[in-house]
C-alpha cells in the first residue's frame, strides 16, 4: 500500500445543506452569484491548488453558510416576487428564462429596493478574476512530475518518412 488515507470525521464533514432545486437555482443564480463571490472562488482556488478536497473543508462550509445566508435574505425580503419567478421558470419545460421576464423584473425590483442588489450584467460573473486569499500557497501547486529531460540530440541525418505520414492515410 502507497500510505494510509486520513478520512475526515463525520463531525468535520457536517455542514447545513441548501435544499433547493434546480429551478430555485437557476431564479437566483445572478444574485447569488454576485453575493456570494468570493466564498465561490476561494473554494475553487482551493480545490484547484491543492487537488484534494478534504483540504478545502472549510472553504466548502462558508460557500453553505454564504448560500445559506442568501436564501434567508430572500426568503425574509422577497419571497412573493422570487417564488413567482422561480414558479415560472419551474413550470417551464426547459427551465428557460425567456418565458418568466415579467417576474424576473419584479423579483429584481423587489431586491434592488429592498436589499440594495444590483442584478449583474450578463458576462460579469464569467471574466477572469484574481482572488486575495490568506491561505498559504501549497508547496507543490501543480502536483505535477518533474519535467521530463530534453530530448538527446540525434546524431544521424533524419530522413522523411519513405510513404507519408502515418497520422494521414487518405489521398485527396
Amino acid at each position: 500500500m502507497p500510505g494510509i488515507v486520513e478520512v475526515p470525521s463525520l463531525e468535520e464533514l457536517e455542514a447545513p445543506q441548501v435544499k433547493v432545486s434546480s429551478a430555485v437555482l437557476k431564479a437566483a443564480a445572478h444574485h447569488y452569484g454576485s453575493q456570494c463571490d468570493k466564498p465561490n472562488k476561494e473554494f475553487m482556488l482551493c480545490r484547484w491548488e491543492e487537488k484534494d478536497p478534504r483540504k478545502c473543508l472549510n472553504e466548502g462550509k462558508e460557500v453553505n453558510k454564504c448560500a445559506l445566508e442568501f436564501f434567508r435574505k430572500i426568503k425574509l425580503h422577497c419571497a412573493e416576487p422570487f417564488t413567482q419567478y422561480w414558479t415560472c421558470i419551474d413550470y417551464n419545460e426547459l427551465l428557460e428564462l425567456r418565458h418568466c421576464r415579467k417576474q424576473q423584473k419584479l423579483f429584481d425590483d423587489c431586491v434592488l429596493e429592498n436589499l440594495g442588489w444590483v442584478r449583474p450584467d450578463l458576462g460579469q460573473l464569467s471574466k477572469v478574476t484574481k482572488v486575495k486569499t490568506d491561505r498559504p500557497i501549497p508547496e507543490n501547486p501543480y502536483h505535477s512530475r518533474p519535467r521530463p529531460p530534453p530530448n538527446p540530440p540525434v546524431e544521424s541525418e533524419l530522413k522523411p518518412a519513405p510513404y507519408g505520414s502515418r497520422l494521414f492515410f487518405w489521398n485527396w
